[in-house]
């Protein structure tokens, strides 16, 4: 092990869930999905060495690491500080990323030579989405490349987003997304998408989404993420009414659906949304426009977004 830094910081991005383009196993692979790294609601902490463990992280975020150094015999005399975390539970894979950052500054700390994949492990996450481990790795746009038995999720396609597209996130404070063992009931069951929309989405991301970001094909990418969002709306349409969770939210794209060129949806259970916009002129004029018509919505935050197309930071002091 290496001698310990005075100060360590860890910073990692938020994550989009841009959803599923797969589901059964009847290829040998189950789910398959795809994420974007964004620059909003990031996660910040130290970790510091100190006589005694102290921290302001969440237990259920600590215990397992802390049980896997008891394990391995190693001392936990260190303070670990949470500077910044993104409200759980609003489509943001929160979870995973305080998660990974955890695990990732602990070991830098202490010198212990440990792989992404030994993290998410020890916190089992990657149960059914590779995204949010992988965008903590890499950043940029992520698709998955399915689940194989108990494996966590490698990535298949990893690339740089385009930096002059914007995303507008737009958030339904009075809500929080499925969680916990109604999201594990919900996967369990059948999946109640046609034959046909199952295959639209894999022929969508392949054909559609991955070359138009290859391509800086906005206009491509805008149309084509737009319906791979609709088609994937329907799976949830047990839980949610429609396209989003939030009714406010989903009245707003409603009404820009009129204007050309958008990318909108709402990242895995919501409420958090987008609307990916070809600038940041372009953001700022259509959230003007947003919230002069709909200025009674005062449970909504905006804020805009880029992409964040590297992995995790850390800086030492």
């Amino acid at each position: 092990m290496k001698k310990n830094r005075k100060e360590l910081s860890i910073t990692s991005p938020s994550r989009l869930h841009l959803g599923f383009y797969g589901f059964d196993d009847n290829y040998g692979y189950k789910y398959g999905s795809m994420g974007l790294a964004i620059n909003a609601y990031k996660t910040s902490l130290s970790i510091k060495k100190s006589k005694s463990f102290v921290s302001n992280v969440p237990k259920r975020f600590i215990t397992p690491i802390l049980k896997y150094l008891k394990l391995n015999k190693v001392d936990s005399n260190f303070e670990i500080n949470l500077q910044s975390n993104p409200p759980s539970h609003i489509g943001l894979g929160s979870g995973s990323q305080l998660s990974l950052c955890v695990g990732k500054s602990i070991f830098s700390h202490l010198g212990i030579k440990s792989s992404i994949n030994d993290i998410a492990n020890i916190y089992n996450r990657g149960e059914r989405s590779g995204t949010g481990i992988r965008i903590f790795d890499r950043g940029g746009f992520v698709v998955d490349a399915c689940k194989k038995n108990n494996t966590l999720p490698e990535t298949m396609f990893n690339s740089k987003f385009p930096t002059e597209w914007k995303i507008i996130l737009i958030n339904d404070n009075s809500l929080k997304g499925t969680s916990g063992n109604k999201e594990i009931k919900f996967f369990n069951q059948n999946i109640n998408l046609s034959k046909h929309y199952k295959s639209e989405l894999s022929h969508i991301a392949l054909r559609g989404i991955l070359p138009s970001i290859i391509y800086k094909d906005f206009s491509n990418f805008s149309k084509n993420i737009s319906e791979f969002q609709r088609i994937t709306s329907l799976f949830y349409k047990d839980k949610q009414s429609g396209v989003f969770l939030s009714r406010n939210i989903s009245e707003i794209m409603k009404y820009i659906g009129n204007y050309d060129n958008l990318g909108i949806g709402q990242s895995s259970w919501g409420p958090m949304s987008y609307i990916i916009v070809e600038s940041n002129l372009h953001a700022k004029e259509l959230i003007s426009i947003i919230q002069n018509k709909f200025n009674v919505y005062n449970n909504l935050t905006f804020k805009i977004a880029s992409p964040w197309n590297s992995g995790f930071k850390i800086s030492y002091k």
